[in-house]
């Protein structure tokens, strides 16, 4: 493991609450702000960098500073060199060698862990339990920032999330209101993240326990009330063992310069638990009704019973985050039917917002609150 600059570590400390009780010339001696188990624990660092000691002073600080904070060695140091990052890892349990893993497990492992960071970050602003087919801007900018490493121990893959979002307004503590430890607020895009993150897998352990259990059926993950989870966190929670479904842990341990920082967690997903959080995205994105839903397509069905009145339409376009076509169903008044069979003799893409039902094969929109051509298109 690399150690940190001493810029960093020294940074770090201060930020930290560490003080600095002596300084010769040629070493700094730190100590924390209070005593851990009564022990007398102390940091020496050198004054220069390039000093011939320096890492094996710069590692000991490292594993010093780690006990304090009850954190391992290098979640400490990510949090060092990011200047401020909570820490998420994976450890998997593949039949091979330590520190490594046949290529598709690593695969999906790391395709799942975008996910994951992608879903609870969008989560923070959208609540729909299936994300829209539009990009999420800000949850994928936050993902492009974090690092991955990997490292021994059956198979480990460790995700430093910094806790400043290039978005975050970085306010003092009397314009925001947020408490503040070393200037850095309390409430910053990045801690809400892993908070989400850890509130997600715990509320999806729980829910497929008892799914698994017999004592609720996979339809609770989409009831009202409570933490609900979205699809998109439960795919990637319910592969992150592989295609093969092995049992993994995964650990959440936070950064000390936040607020409110809690004690690292540790969750084990067995492989049943995983098929049943499958299982649960799979129902939330086919059977669950959902509001609000927007299709656009072609119109390419239409049936209405005389040559008057309210009428049935087929549209076949894109409403979930799938990004597939399907066929929905819509039944219009008059005027919306007579709108739908201009647009199918013109080839022209219509808009219908409702709410999707969907039973069997067969999904359908209820409720319309609107309906007609998109604006633009029938001048082509």
């Amino acid at each position: 493991m690399a150690v940190p600059g001493l810029a960093d570590i020294t940074r770090y400390l201060r930020d930290a609450g560490w003080v600095q009780e002596d300084d010769d010339g040629r070493t700094t001696l730190w100590r924390p702000a209070v005593d851990v188990d009564e022990r007398d624990i102390r940091v020496v660092l050198p004054v220069q960098q390039e000093a011939r000691d320096y890492s094996e002073r710069a590692a000991e600080a490292l594993r010093a500073v780690a006990f304090v904070e009850k954190r391992l060695p290098q979640e400490t140091a990510a949090d060092m060199r990011y200047g401020g990052a909570d820490n998420v890892s994976v450890r998997l349990s593949p039949d091979a060698p330590s520190g490594e893993a046949p290529l598709h497990m690593a695969y999906t492992a790391l395709t799942a862990l975008r996910g994951y960071v992608i879903a609870s970050a969008a989560a923070l602003e959208y609540k729909e339990l299936v994300f829209p087919p539009r990009r999420l801007t800000r949850a994928d900018t936050y993902a492009s920032q974090t690092r991955i490493s990997t490292r021994a121990g059956s198979f480990i893959l460790s995700l430093a999330l910094p806790l400043k979002d290039v978005d975050d307004d970085m306010r003092s503590d009397s314009q925001n209101g947020q408490e503040v430890i070393s200037g850095v607020p309390g409430s910053l895009f990045g801690r809400q993240v892993t908070n989400r993150m850890l509130l997600a897998a715990e509320t999806a352990q729980r829910l497929a326990r008892g799914v698994g259990e017999g004592d609720s059926p996979i339809s609770v993950f989409g009831e009202a009330g409570g933490h609900r989870i979205n699809a998109t966190e439960l795919e990637a929670l319910g592969s992150l063992g592989g295609p093969d479904h092995d049992v993994y842990q995964i650990r959440f341990a936070q950064s000390p310069l936040v607020a409110g920082t809690t004690r690292p967690r540790r969750l084990k997903i067995t492989p049943g638990e995983q098929r049943i959080l499958r299982d649960a995205a799979y129902f939330l994105r086919t059977r669950q009704p959902r509001a609000n839903v927007t299709v656009i397509g072609l119109v390419v069905r239409l049936f209405r019973e005389g040559k008057w009145g309210k009428g049935e339409v087929v549209i076949q376009g894109v409403d979930d985050d799938t990004g597939q076509e399907r066929r929905v169903r819509v039944e219009l008044a008059e005027s919306d039917y007579n709108v739908a069979v201009n647009a199918h003799s013109q080839g022209l893409q219509v808009s219908a917002v409702g709410d999707l039902d969907v039973r069997g094969t067969r999904r359908s929109l209820r409720h319309l609150s609107s309906f007609g051509v998109i604006p633009g298109l029938e001048e082509y």
